[in-house]
């Protein structure tokens, strides 16, 4: 089996590494006891869990299964298993992310340096995390997308036109 790799997800990722890291290094210094700002990290991300969650659930619904055979529902359920997983790893983004300012929290003005390396690394991974999440209207637009395209498929089908691609 062949994989292909998608040379815009490699450049995507690697733009995403390096704005996270120059965000990180950057933005340090203004979150570092900030809690207006921390606060609004934090319910930033816990809209966009809410969100996401709401949006697993729409492709974890087995309508979404395209119609046909059982072969043609197991090529779909595959699309849909990869969609998940990429939303599930950016949900787990966001519960990492939301965990870090915790422990931020608990240890700051305690150990300096632990500290700063914290609030380092939950900044790589907001920032990432943030990127990441514009793709989510997208993702579900296609989603949708796909859906009302086999609902027409299935009612030309259903009307005996048949479809040449």
């Amino acid at each position: 089996m062949k994989n292909n790799i998608d040379p815009y997800k490699i450049k995507f990722a690697i733009f995403v590494l390096l704005a996270s890291g120059l965000g990180s290094h950057l933005l340090q210094p203004f979150i570092h006891g900030n809690t207006d700002a921390i606060n609004i990290i934090v319910t930033i991300f816990s809209i966009l869990a809410g969100f996401l969650v709401a949006i697993i659930a729409i492709i974890g619904d087995p309508s979404s299964l395209p119609s046909g055979g059982w072969k043609r529902a197991r090529l779909g359920s595959e699309i849909l298993r990869a969609r998940l997983t990429r939303h599930k790893l950016l949900f787990l983004l966001y519960l990492i992310t939301l965990f870090l300012i915790f422990i931020s929290v608990l240890v700051r003005n305690k150990i300096y340096f632990l500290d700063l390396w914290i609030e380092r690394v939950y900044l790589f991974l907001s920032v990432s995390a943030f990127i990441f999440s514009f793709k989510l209207p997208s993702s579900l637009m296609k989603l949708h997308m796909e859906r009302i395209e086999q609902e027409i498929k299935s009612r030309r089908e259903a009307e005996g036109i048949i479809d040449d691609d």
